[in-house]
């Protein structure tokens, strides 16, 4: 059951990157369909959360980690996401998320004590370097414009990793549904609060069919679907093998991309995206073996 978790989870996160895109070309203000994707998604969790887990909204490590998601993850993260899209290609967006097991995976070292081997930090160094070509490629072969898309995208990468890991932590009794749900719910307002002060509000939203289906799509599927699932299995595996379920969403990402959009990434970007699943997959391998020793032991 975990396994056709995480491959459904790889399948819709890899197709969520062209919807964003889809949305924002239409015309979609960014913050603003970010902050209406949480708030449908949140208003669906919420009341089944409060059916099944209805001591979770008394919890205080509960509200605690919704509050660090809420704001860090759906608020700053995917803010940052959407705005990226405004400049990036999808399949680069996805390829540049590629690095976020190794920032989980050292914040891990740290908080969680999971051990870096030295094959751990070899592969972290590879993936760091892959994402160095891949952000001088987007910049020599799309534009300063890309570039600074590629720029956005690491820091919400950056900003990402700290919530993951503490809902690692101290996340193992609160229920995947209300820490979806409230999360989902603070990180709206936060959106529609800093879409305000962007001048988003003053702007008809455009009800067309390309941004309802992007809203939709990523509210029930990206956003209920997803997440109740990563959170899910955020409990029973480690943090690290978590995040590497952006080893498998980037290809999905660059090929729906070609496929919907004609998108053409450079020879240069895409080995630098191809150097950081390289080395998100010897990443794998190393976590796959000190596990096995682990248990032997």
């Amino acid at each position: 059951m975990a396994a056709f978790g995480y491959i459904l989870l790889c399948l819709i996160w890899g197709s969520t990157w062209l919807a964003i895109k889809l949305g924002v070309d239409a015309g979609m203000p960014p913050l603003l369909g970010a902050s209406l994707r949480f708030a449908i998604a949140a208003a669906l969790l919420l009341p089944a959360a409060r059916v099944l887990a209805p001591a979770a909204f008394r919890d205080r490590t509960a509200w605690r980690l919704a509050l660090l998601v809420g704001l860090l993850s759906f608020g700053f993260g995917y803010g940052c996401t959407y705005i990226a899209a405004l400049w990036i290609p999808s399949g680069l967006g996805s390829l540049t998320f590629g690095f976020f097991p190794f920032w989980v995976a050292v914040l891990a070292h740290f908080i969680l004590k999971e051990r870096l081997t030295l094959a751990k930090l070899l592969a972290i160094g590879l993936g760091f370097s892959g994402l160095a070509l891949l952000s001088y490629g987007s910049l020599r072969e799309l534009g300063a414009d890309t570039a600074l898309g590629v720029g956005i995208v690491t820091c919400s990468v950056l900003v990402q990793g700290f919530p993951q890991v503490m809902i690692k932590r101290d996340g193992k009794d609160v229920p995947t549904v209300f820490l979806s749900g409230a999360g989902m719910l603070i990180g709206s307002i936060v959106l529609a609060l800093v879409a305000g002060l962007a001048g988003e509000w003053s702007r008809p939203f455009p009800w067309t069919p390309p941004v309802v289906l992007s809203v939709g799509y990523l509210a029930l599927m990206g956003s209920i679907v997803t997440f109740m699932i990563y959170y899910g299995l955020l409990k029973r595996l480690s943090a690290t093998l978590m995040a590497l379920v952006a080893l498998i969403t980037p290809p999905i990402a660059v090929v729906l991309g070609s496929i919907y959009r004609d998108e053409k990434l450079g020879a240069l970007t895409l080995t630098g995206g191809a150097i950081v699943l390289v080395g998100v997959g010897l990443f794998q391998l190393e976590e796959r073996r000190v596990t096995r020793l682990r248990r032997g032991a």
